[in-house]
């Protein structure tokens, strides 16, 4: 899985002074950026009915005193 991660600061081309070529947003600029975004959004699973392949991990789970099925959980971190 991939995090999106922002490869172009359009909003600082905004404080550039007229007729600076870095001003200029280029194509390739945005073609990078939307490349970027479905990069992500395709290694994330979805929210319904996910499919995991591999080993899969959780973060830790702290469980305060529940009742699942037939076993009683005490607090902790498992």
């Amino acid at each position: 899985m991939s995090n999106y991660t922002k490869t172009v600061n359009f909003a600082a081309k905004d404080s550039l002074p007229s007729g600076n070529p870095a001003k200029i947003i280029k194509g390739t600029e945005i073609d990078t950026e939307y490349n970027n975004i479905a990069s992500a959004v395709q290694t994330k699973s979805d929210i319904a009915s996910p499919t995991f392949t591999g080993t899969v991990t959780i973060p830790t789970l702290n469980v305060t005193t529940s009742f699942i099925g037939n076993f009683d959980v005490d607090g902790g971190t498992y």
